[in-house]
């Protein structure tokens, strides 16, 4: 198992950078005193049938990371689904320490007709850190059903949880309240911090907010805008 790695932290003048290439292939875009931006891309055709994808992403006390998906990512059809077998398996640690920030401007993660994945992000938060975080899942290819994912995230600082959730979708055999007619569910995650929230928000107990659309389409998800205010505010 190879685990794609990113950290950041201060050093004598620029931040100092460790970008390990594993099923992922970050790039350094800039970076100065207080500050990286990274971009992230695939280093081989995945997610196949069984893969697993590890990524581990660690900010430094004080720093901010700005991570972007150059290209967003497919989960393809497994070879037999008619016969069991493990999902293709996608796990992400997000480690801040204090006072870092992080923005993660995903792109969107398709679930092909006839994939099985299972998706897992934990996030931790050391005092004062925040994150906000995009996702983008959309359930089947151009003129495909979509298949089967299951999407855990768990979000933690050091008073406890912040944020839980397991869903669990398949387009093939949809159950009443989850997708219905939609193939698209795009998200905002804020953590650590009290971003402008809409009727509709999922205003957290400790700060922070989550922000959907669901519906047919990426391109009428109404995010982008909220995207850049958010990041706005998480770095006042």
């Amino acid at each position: 198992m190879s685990t794609t790695r990113i950290r950041v932290e201060r050093g004598s003048g620029r931040l100092r950078t460790e970008l390990v290439v594993g099923k992922l292939a970050p790039r350094l875009i800039s970076r100065d005193e207080t500050c990286a931006h990274v971009g992230m891309t695939t280093a081989e055709m995945i997610l196949l049938d069984a893969d697993e994808v590890h990524l581990q992403v660690e900010v430094g006390a004080g720093c901010a990371l700005r991570l972007e998906d150059i290209g967003g990512m497919v989960a393809y059809p497994r070879k037999r689904p008619e016969q069991p077998g493990p999902p293709a398996q996608w796990h992400v640690d997000l480690r801040l320490e204090q006072d870092a920030r992080l923005i993660w401007e995903g792109l969107p993660f398709v679930i092909a007709q006839d994939a099985d994945v299972l998706r897992r992000t934990q996030v931790d938060l050391a005092d004062g850190a925040r994150a906000l975080i995009r996702e983008t899942l959309v359930w089947g290819r151009s003129g495909e059903t979509g298949g089967r994912l299951r999407s855990i995230t768990h979000a933690a600082d050091p008073g406890g949880d912040l944020l839980l959730e397991d869903v669990e979708a398949d387009a093939g055999q949809p159950a009443p309240g989850i997708l219905g007619e939609h193939r698209v569910l795009d998200s905002l995650i804020a953590l650590g911090f009290e971003p402008k929230t809409a009727p509709g928000d999922l205003v957290l107990a400790q700060p922070g907010a989550v922000a959907r659309h669901l519906g047919a389409q990426t391109h009428a998800s109404g995010l982008d805008a909220r995207l850049r205010d958010w990041s706005e505010a998480l770095l006042a």
